[in-house]
């Protein structure tokens, strides 16, 4: 708690005010509320509902209001002695409901219902394949970010130990102790840290607009040259704001889960191909079937006026079958039938080789996770070494038994273990990420 209060009232004085806490849950959440891809995807899942619902219309009855009004210029008549008689009327007109429903169609009907299901089943597992992306790309973005403060802060923890070293060095050389040579190599490894950790602000700046980009919101954070919050040291340059971010350890107890996952064969990109291979067979069928007759009943009660050659109206009944059989197309539908079949069996090829990519990615990702153990271990190992090294060759060089090149080497490579370590968790929760995304 000292230390935060340090950090803030060394940032008070630049106008700068702490900022808000970034945690991958709260990314996940925007990130999914805002990505376009995932808001095309839920427009084209309910577009293919509405497609699949229009389809199953056809599969009943339809009942329309028909009207129509007449009108001829002359009408027949008929002299029959003194009298003559006209047949009809100038005006004429009928109005009433009428039915229609196909009685037989081979499976036409039922197929492009089906094959309209299947886009929409189609539709959703593309929905869902959206959503996994924009969760996997956020969390990528986001362990970037983690890196880049884990890297800002370690250099700046070891920049605190290199300026209280040049402090030593400076009062030695003042008692005639030390060389200007020291002081210079003490200068310059401190110099070199503060470049590193500038570098760390600069990375960071630039990763999180990328995550930003994904999320659709900056969390009121400017990240032109930002600070991790943990940094107490001061360091060069205007910190634009203070980022807090989940511990990388903590990240990746959260997906820790992911690891005894297995390679799901029918995730959301393959489920969405398997279901437009049925697709395009179902409309395959519905070509096929349009060679065969189609019969139609139509029916309706209607109003009329002329009665035939009557001058009255009169309401009655009409029904009427009709059948319709193509005798000569060209051998369109069966071309078309044929064509629509070939493309199932091409994305039937395609689902199989995104199928081994997949699988190769994940099961690859699983044998990282393996090695990392090991990695990790011999890493926690070397940053123990490097520490009691450095601090071995610290006290070894005020005793007069080695120079500041070797202090400066040892330091080295005790930040770089440091680091070596932290970006080993970072490559854990990649492969994590990539197998909580293909795995089940």
């Amino acid at each position: 708690m000292k230390k935060y209060l340090i950090a803030v009232l060394l940032l008070g004085v630049g106008g700068i005010g702490f900022g808000q806490d970034i945690s991958l849950a709260a990314c996940e959440a925007d990130a999914l509320a805002f990505s376009p891809a995932v808001k095309a995807a839920q427009a084209k899942a309910q577009a293919a509902l509405a497609g699949y619902q229009s389809s199953r219309a056809a599969l009943y009855p339809s009942l329309y209001l028909d009207a129509q009004g007449s009108w001829v210029s002359e009408i027949p008549t008929m002299q029959l002695g003194p009298q003559q008689f006209e047949f009809g009327s100038e005006w004429g007109g009928k109005i009433g409901p009428t039915v229609e429903f196909t009685l037989f169609d081979k499976g036409a009907r039922s197929s492009a219902s089906k094959a309209r299901f299947s886009a929409y089943e189609s539709a959703l597992q593309d929905l869902d394949a959206a959503r996994r992306f924009a969760l996997l790309g956020v969390r990528q973005a986001y362990f970037t970010v983690q890196r880049d403060l884990e890297h800002m802060y370690l250099a700046s923890e070891q920049l605190k130990v290199a300026r209280k070293q040049l402090k030593d060095i400076e009062s030695a050389y003042q008692a005639g102790a030390k060389s200007r040579l020291d002081v210079l190599m003490a200068q310059k490894q401190a110099l070199r840290l503060a470049q590193e950790a500038s570098a760390a602000r600069g990375a960071l700046g630039t990763h999180l607009r990328d995550l930003f980009k994904l999320t659709g919101t900056d969390y009121g954070l400017n990240p032109a040259y930002a600070l991790d919050a943990r940094v107490t040291e001061k360091l060069p340059g205007h910190t634009t704001a203070v980022v807090r971010a989940d511990e990388p350890e903590n990240t990746v107890h959260a997906l820790s889960q992911a690891a005894g996952l297995g390679f799901d064969s029918n995730s959301p990109r393959l489920a969405s191909l398997d279901s437009l291979v049925r697709q395009y067979e179902y409309i395959s069928r519905g070509y096929a079937a349009a060679v065969w007759p189609r019969v139609g009943l139509t029916g309706g009660a209607y109003w009329e006026y002329p009665n035939g050659p009557l001058q009255e109206d009169v309401f009655l009944g009409r029904a009427g079958l009709s059948v319709r059989l193509p005798l000569f197309e060209g051998g369109k539908n069966k071309k078309q039938a044929l064509s629509q079949l070939k493309t199932a069996q091409a994305l039937q090829e395609n689902r199989a080789e995104l199928e081994q990519s997949l699988e190769a990615l994940f099961y690859s990702s699983r044998d990282r996770l393996q090695s990392l153990d090991i990695e990790e271990d011999l890493a926690r190992q070397l940053v123990e070494a490097a520490q009691k090294t450095a601090a071995l060759t610290y006290e070894a060089y005020k005793a007069g038994s080695v120079t500041f090149l070797e202090v400066d080497d040892a330091n080295l490579s005790l930040l770089q273990s440091r680091i070596a370590l932290s970006d080993l968790y970072i490559q854990r929760l990649n492969s994590l990420a990539v197998m909580d995304n293909l795995g089940r």
